[in-house]
């Protein structure tokens, strides 16, 4: 394993191919194979434009060996397996403790990192949990039950503002640890995008009034993503949540997926049974760190 020279600077759009080349090595090192393509990476990147101020690379010679961008509540954060993780990692680090990122999601298997990480003053905040299972004949999944008095349509473009009330007013999105508040602009630009299927997104109404979503996509891996699921306060305890996930994970398969999943916080012990009891399966653990200066 060689050692990164220390050389830094922002990221441009022009290193987009090889910071898909990098993530592309990181998940396959990682988390068994590629599981990002150079356009989910891009919409990752493009939110943090100015670049300048919110992304930072280590080269070793032209080529890229680590990256670290933010923006909000999102964060990438990247050392090429190939090279000593130690120097790039801790540059990338302290340059981030220049900027205003609130964490950092390690992965809880990249111990040299989270070592790093402790040393400069991080500390472990909470964990959560992605659940994932391939898409397999033997994995029958269940009709889902919809309670009287529940419509359930795709989404349309004007029901972005009634999705964005349920979440973070009616269902309390925001009051689970693990779960940032987004102002509108913010979750639409993540979660209404193109991408983002109006066929695959799950809407329960009752009368005029949206009660429960199931949001995500399916990705270029293969993998479909439960990426919010919600319901609102009132309307709980009735299999509302279990009939939402149910028809998401089905329209998700039904588009091709050949797995299918969702990301839990390790603490919501509710919704881990929930998920489990369908069959998901806990495939890894993610541990967030924050910095010395947000304690």
């Amino acid at each position: 394993m060689r050692a990164a020279v220390t050389v830094t600077r922002p990221a441009t759009l022009a290193d987009l191919s090889e910071l898909a080349a990098l993530q592309a090595r990181w998940e396959t090192a990682w988390l068994g194979g590629v599981e990002s393509d150079a356009d989910e990476v891009r919409e990752t990147l493009e939110p943090c434009i100015p670049l300048a101020g919110h992304s930072r690379l280590v080269l070793d010679g032209p080529s890229i060996v680590g990256a670290a961008w933010w923006h909000g509540h999102e964060s990438s954060f990247l050392v090429d397996p190939a090279v000593d993780a130690g120097p790039a990692g801790a540059m990338l680090l302290d340059w981030l403790a220049t900027t205003d990122v609130d964490h950092l999601d390690v992965l809880g298997e990249d111990t040299a990192l989270q070592a790093t990480l402790t040393a400069r003053g991080w500390r472990h905040d909470r964990s959560a949990f992605d659940l994932i299972r391939a898409v397999t004949p033997d994995w029958v999944l269940d009709e889902p039950r919809w309670d009287d008095g529940i419509e359930v349509r795709p989404s349309e473009p004007d029901d972005a503002a009634a999705m964005h009330r349920l979440l973070y007013v009616d269902a309390g999105w925001a009051d689970i640890a693990g779960h940032p508040h987004r102002s509108f602009d913010e979750w639409r630009s993540l979660f209404v995008t193109p991408a983002d299927k109006p066929e695959q997104q799950v809407l329960a109404w009752r009368g005029e009034r949206l009660v429960g979503v199931a949001t995500g996509r399916v990705f270029s891996d293969g993998g479909g993503w439960i990426a919010q699921l919600a319901v609102a306060r009132n309307e709980r305890g009735h299999g509302l949540g279990r009939a939402l996930l149910l028809e998401g994970l089905r329209r998700r398969q039904a588009a091709g997926a050949t797995s299918l999943g969702l990301s839990v916080q390790a603490t919501n012990r509710a919704a881990l049974a929930l998920y489990l009891s369908v069959g998901l399966g806990i495939e890894r653990e993610w541990m967030n760190f924050v910095p010395p200066r947000a304690r």
